[in-house]
Order: C-alpha cells, then structure tokens, then sequence
C-alpha cells in the first residue's frame, strides 16, 4: 500500500521538527562546570570575593596589564578591566574563549578584556604587569622560570596555591562566601643581581635564590659576608659587619645608601 500524501506530509514535519530540535540542542550556549577537565588542569571557579580580594592585594590600578594563564570563564580578567586595566586571558579550551568574549561583553569591558586560544606554558607574559593566577602547585612550578623573568616589580597574585621557593610580599584571606578557595598570596618579581660587582672599594660577590641573596665583600684584602640579602623588586638591602647597605639596580648598577655611624653612599657596577 502506498503511503497518503497525508501520510508523507506528517512524516515530513515530523523529521523537520526532529531537525529542528536537533539544531535547538547543537546551538545551546556553552555552559562550564565546576570541575570541568581542561588540558592542564581542572576548572573551578574562583569566588567572586577572592576575586576581588586578588585584585585588591595586587593594588591593580588602569596602568595595569594583567594576564590570567588558564583564564576559564574569563573571570578574573573582566574584573580587572572593570577597574580600568587592560587585561588578557589564555585560555586552551575554545568554548571557554568563546564564553569569556561574551561575558565581556555583556559586562562592557570587550575593549579592555581580551581573550586568546592558546597553551598557557607557550604565552608570552612578558608585558604583564600583573599575573592573577589560580593554577595547582605543579603547573606553577613549571611556570616558575617564566616568573623570574618577568620585570622586577610584577605583582604575582595567586588564589591558594603559592610558588615554591618564593617568599610572599602579603597573604590575606577574601571575606564572604569564598568556600574552601579564600588564601590570597601577592609575590613581587626580583630583580636578577647575581654575578660580580665592583664598587670604588672593593667587590661585592652576590648569589641569588629567587628573592634571596648571599655572597661576600671584600675589601683591602677581607672578604665578609653578606646577611640578611634580600631583593624586593630592583631593590636590594643587605648587611654586612652590622653595616646594612640598600640600594636599587638601574641597568648594570646597582646604588644607595650605607646605614652606619656615618651615613654614606654606595655604587656597584656589574662585572
């Protein structure tokens, strides 16, 4: 028996609705949960209020760049473009970019918050004035090389997970419905000042672990050492003798001043 032309247009709408709803299912905006696998690590969202308590510690301004390595729902970027900063996203997962750029948007900040698709150990951070970060222990560590080689001065802000090795600048904790993710850690880039120096009176030999620096100086034939080293962006303070010398690096040199019973000046050309 042959189908009735009734037959066939009832088959008919019925497949255009079965594609239609299709269609309906495949154009759903992309929503991310908490706990979403990602390439390097898993997404959970950081709390509003650690967000902005971040923010807050790094004391970002709109003279700010700020970049987010594995950015997610672009949420710590539009937070800070919402404070004036130019502020960039990477993000590996493109449906992530792909939502973060509409939420920019819909937040009035897609002139300042910018997003790209990208391997986070791959960007190039190099700009950034400060880095908002919530990644694991092991993705910072694999970061931290990149870290050093920032500017002396970034501000690093991490949400609970701080960087080996590193010590922090402040730590404070977000206030509010921030869960188990409330640990704010702020890390200031040190200048690199390992190496030989020669000053008017002698040499000054310094070796660097991230922030802290040990070594010797010598003079008329004496080497003393160094204590209580340490470098806080360019700036370098340290002791010896009970004499504390700080200074600040500018280029190959490093000048300031001596603490004692007869207040000097002191500079150090790099050798």
């Amino acid at each position: 028996m042959k189908p009735t032309r009734r037959a066939i247009q009832f088959l008919f709408a019925i497949s255009l609705a079965a594609v239609s709803a299709m269609a309906a299912a495949q154009e759903k905006p992309f929503e991310p949960y908490s706990g979403q696998p990602g390439k390097d690590v898993v997404w959970v969202p950081t709390p509003a209020s650690t967000v902005s308590k971040m923010l807050d510690v790094a004391k970002v301004t709109s003279q700010d760049f700020v970049m987010d390595l594995g950015s997610g729902d672009g949420r710590n970027i539009i937070a800070a473009a919402k404070r004036g900063a130019r502020a960039l996203g990477v993000e590996f997962n493109p449906e992530m970019v792909t939502l973060s750029e509409r939420s920019a948007a819909k937040e009035g900040v897609a002139d300042k918050a910018k997003f790209v698709q990208g391997d986070m150990f791959a960007a190039d951070i190099s700009q950034a004035t400060v880095m908002a970060l919530f990644l694991l222990p092991d993705n910072l560590r694999k970061l931290n090389q990149k870290f050093l080689d920032l500017r002396p001065g970034t501000r690093i802000v991490v949400n609970t997970f701080g960087l080996d090795g590193w010590e922090a600048a402040h730590s404070e904790s977000a206030e509010g419905d921030c869960g188990a993710w409330c640990s704010v850690i702020l890390y200031i880039v040190p200048a690199k000042v390992a190496g030989n120096w020669r000053l008017a009176q002698g040499d000054l030999a310094l070796e660097q672990k991230v922030q802290q620096i040990t070594g010797t100086l010598s003079q008329g034939g004496i080497a003393r050492t160094i204590e209580n080293g340490r470098v806080i962006g360019d700036q370098v303070v340290f002791s010896v003798g009970g004499v504390e010398y700080s200074g600040r690096l500018n280029g190959n040199t490093l000048s300031g001043s001596v603490k004692s019973n007869v207040p000097a000046t002191w500079s150090a050309t790099r050798q």
